[in-house]
């Protein structure tokens, strides 16, 4: 008789039982700072991590950013919710079961997407291991050949952006966010034109304000900057405020793109009913995990939404190839992605994810593809609290 594959043989083996669920607080340092809209300024990254292991012996990994501002998250409150009630969803259920898994996550507690995502990230690494898949192919398998790499412009002065964006094309970027919100808006509009300048007619420009921007700023930059060529203007004002998002909306030359008001399904639908938004920012940390991920990217593109992919700056390669995999996986993202590992000036992991070309090629190997340097890990380890 022939021989069964593994792959298949392990889907008719026992359950793959969850025996311990572990919170790895993490603070990373980055290689510079970071400005974000609103005046955020950014020179560490603080992680969770999640180690969820199976009685036969193998480990899945998980992780997501603290995001005080977008999902309300901090690290020692990620730490509590996986160990006082996550973990409990998780030991002695089948990590086969991740939809059903997934779910029960999402109920067990109200907010706290970001612990949840570190969880389920760290169930489908589990499960794409057990099986001998990776992510992508437990997913479905790919949707493209290769993703368009967005690379974030976030520098205090112009001329340090137009340096980095000069030598990121000459690299093989094709596709640039600039951060507003955060200098003059007449010098962020000289920007995007300085940008499209020096970048030539065939690069796509996009920019993001990250709710820093007031509204008579965001319609002097919508304006001012429409001959620029922007693709979109990511999430000008607060997460809530689809009244003043609706009315930039109706007379921007430059469509709108919903980031930190895309927190769920519902709000995805209500704002694209409303007619405020022409695509959305999908992020793990927001939505709750891959499972919650990919049912948002698919009714996004059902809307007729673009769609893009991101991590907060500062996620290690652990979160970063959960975003690949899914950038493979889902069936829009006109708008591309954008992986953050390369602002760490150490990552968690023995080989890095690496933009290449433009692009970056979905991990190999079964799992999330990227292995885990524990003496990294314990290295940048802190206490929760």
């Amino acid at each position: 008789m022939p021989k069964t594959p593994a792959a298949a043989r392990s889907l008719n083996a026992d359950p793959l039982l969850i025996r311990r669920v572990d919170a790895i607080p993490v603070s990373m340092p980055l290689v510079k700072p970071v400005l974000m809209g609103g005046g955020q300024r950014y020179v560490e990254s603080e992680t969770l991590v999640v180690r969820i292991e199976a009685v036969n012996g193998l480990i899945g990994w998980g992780e997501a950013s603290a995001a005080p501002t977008m999902t309300g998250d901090t690290l020692p409150g990620m730490v509590a919710a996986v160990e006082r009630h996550l973990a409990a969803c998780l030991i002695g259920r089948n990590a086969l079961d991740r939809a059903l898994l997934s779910r029960r996550l999402l109920r067990t507690v109200i907010g706290n997407t970001g612990a949840k995502a570190a969880c389920d990230v760290a169930l489908h690494d589990l499960a794409a291991r057990h099986l001998g898949v990776s992510v992508t192919e437990l997913l479905g398998g790919k949707a493209r050949d290769s993703v368009l790499a967005l690379c974030q412009l976030a520098n205090p002065k112009v001329e340090q952006d137009l340096v980095e964006a000069k030598a990121k094309k000459r690299a093989g970027y094709r596709f640039f966010k600039l951060k507003v919100g955060v200098k003059r808006v007449e010098a962020e509009i000289e920007s995007a034109y300085a940008l499209r300048k020096a970048l030539g007619p065939d690069v796509i420009l996009c920019a993001d304000a990250n709710m820093g921007m007031t509204v008579a700023n965001a319609r002097k930059f919508v304006t001012g900057a429409a001959g620029a060529g922007l693709l979109f203007l990511e999430q000008p004002f607060r997460d809530n405020d689809l009244a003043a998002t609706l009315a930039l909306a109706r007379m921007s030359p430059i469509p709108l793109c919903a980031d930190e008001s895309a927190h769920s399904l519902e709000n995805i639908m209500d704002w694209q009913r409303a007619g405020a938004i022409a695509g959305v920012n999908l992020k793990t940390i927001k939505l709750g995990g891959i499972v919650e991920t990919v049912r948002a990217a698919i009714v996004s593109d059902t809307l007729g939404l673009a769609v893009d992919l991101a991590s907060k700056t500062g996620e290690s390669s652990i979160g970063a190839a959960a975003l690949v995999h899914l950038g493979y996986a889902i069936p829009n993202l006109d708008w591309g992605i954008s992986i953050n590992n390369h602002y760490l000036a150490t990552d968690l992991v023995r080989q890095p994810l690496k933009q290449r070309n433009g692009s970056i090629e979905c991990p190999t190997g079964p799992g999330l593809g990227v292995e885990v340097d524990e003496i990294a890990l314990r290295k940048f380890r802190v206490k929760p609290g």
